[in-house]
């Protein structure tokens, strides 16, 4: 009998790795879909670089994992997930875990842990390193990088969406990624995943992976999700709808705000009627303690803002309600897309308000570089390189638009 070729044997190889990581993760029953086998397929058999374009629930992070345990096997050096929330790189560890593998994160909350991650990564005592695109910037990580780059098997790049300027959600970190894929090791394979990318989105992250990249996209349409908008309605009218909704759907869920202030007003006037409800937004202190209340269905729901969106895991979310337009179509569908994963009916209401589109002005021009702050940060750093607080006392901007502005002026190569 002839030996089998070895590239059927690398995509039997492949297929296997993703069946048990789908029993793993969504039960025996579960199947692997043809994508999913077509994507992990060209990572591990061909070592491409491939962008998956599918909706919320589909199972992206099943083909990162099964990728990662074939290339693992195969002898190939430990996966580098980009991630962008630290909500989902703990969901993502989780995941990982389930799938058989060893993961860790570098983050801002574990600077302490730092050295041992590394030290476990670089002898092969961990399968998954998550970081967060801020990461690329930071000088001590970024020094490291070109090790971890010319040892990784796998480059995960996820909520790619992230990357493209014409994205709902772009994040000028993001972009250093763009140079962080010129570092790689030849024929290192690269994965880059989302559910909110239109077409042209979808093209401009095909072309910023390479000319080559395999684009496999489906529909995004989640037929299990009920939509209705209820229209025209006084602030006041507005939060006593949500009270009443809140007394009648069935589950756990999110009510989305705009801003963190609304977060508190609209928490405060539904747990004074009773309702068993939390604030919760990017500064909250215990979000992971929120976050697991709402996931074990201890909690009716979350007033929240979109830092409660990517990636945030719970199968069984029964509704969610926008008090308050998002600034699009697609992060709207987005932050919908949380709810009804592995139930037969969700429901997803929109309550629009008359200042949502002061609102939405706002936050679109507060990322945009003022001319002269600017001038004023090049003006500080002409004589040599200065420390933020420097920065910021000689220029008199606030810190954190401060360490926006650098951010986009290193992206920009202007410092």
């Amino acid at each position: 009998m002839a030996d089998m070729p070895e590239t059927t044997k690398a995509a039997g190889i492949a297929a296997q790795h993703l069946s048990r990581v789908i029993g793993a993760m969504a039960g025996p029953e579960a199947r692997p879909r043809p994508d999913q086998v077509t994507a992990v397929e060209a990572l591990v058999e061909q070592r491409k670089r491939v962008l998956v374009v599918q909706a919320t629930g589909w199972g992206k992070s099943a083909v990162y994992w099964a990728a990662t345990a074939a290339l693992r096997a195969e002898g190939a050096g430990a996966t580098l997930v980009v991630s962008p929330l630290l909500a989902l790189m703990r969901d993502q560890i989780a995941a990982a875990q389930r799938a058989g593998l060893r993961a860790a994160t570098i983050n801002s909350t574990n600077i302490d842990d730092w050295s041992q991650v590394l030290a476990d990564l670089r002898a092969g005592r961990l399968d998954v390193l998550l970081i967060s695109p801020e990461r690329l910037a930071n000088p001590s990580f970024a020094a490291q990088l070109p090790d971890l780059l010319g040892a990784c098997g796998l480059l995960v790049i996820d909520e790619a969406h992230c990357v493209s300027d014409w994205g709902f959600d772009f994040r000028p970190d993001y972009q250093r990624l763009t140079r962080t894929l010129l570092a790689l090791a030849e024929r290192t394979p690269v994965l880059a995943t989302t559910a909110t990318a239109n077409e042209r989105v979808t093209v401009d992250v095909a072309k910023q992976l390479g000319h080559d990249t395999v684009t496999l996209r489906g529909s995004l349409a989640r037929a299990s999700l009920r939509l209705a908008v209820v229209p025209q309605l006084t602030p006041l009218e507005r939060y006593a709808w949500v009270a009443e909704a809140l007394q009648h759907l069935t589950g756990s869920g999110i009510v989305y705000v705009l801003t963190v202030a609304e977060t508190q007003r609209v928490a405060a006037f539904l747990s004074d009627l009773g309702l068993d409800v939390a604030a919760y937004s990017g500064q909250s202190d215990n979000r992971e303690g929120l976050e697991d209340r709402l996931r074990r269905n201890e909690i009716k729901a979350l007033v929240a803002t979109s830092a409660l969106g990517m990636g945030y895991d719970k199968p069984d979310l029964a509704f969610c309600i926008h008090l308050g337009s998002p600034a699009s179509p697609v992060a709207y569908y987005q932050q919908v897309g949380r709810a009804g994963r592995a139930l037969d009916d969700a429901t997803a209401v929109l309550v629009p308000a008359e200042s949502d589109e002061r609102i939405w002005d706002y936050f679109a021009t507060s990322g945009i570089p003022d001319e002269d702050q600017v001038e004023r940060i090049l003006d500080a750093l002409r004589s040599g390189p200065q420390s933020v607080p420097s920065v910021e006392a000689a220029t008199g901007i606030r810190r954190g638009r401060v360490e926006t502005l650098l951010k986009i002026l290193a992206v920009d190569d202007v410092v």
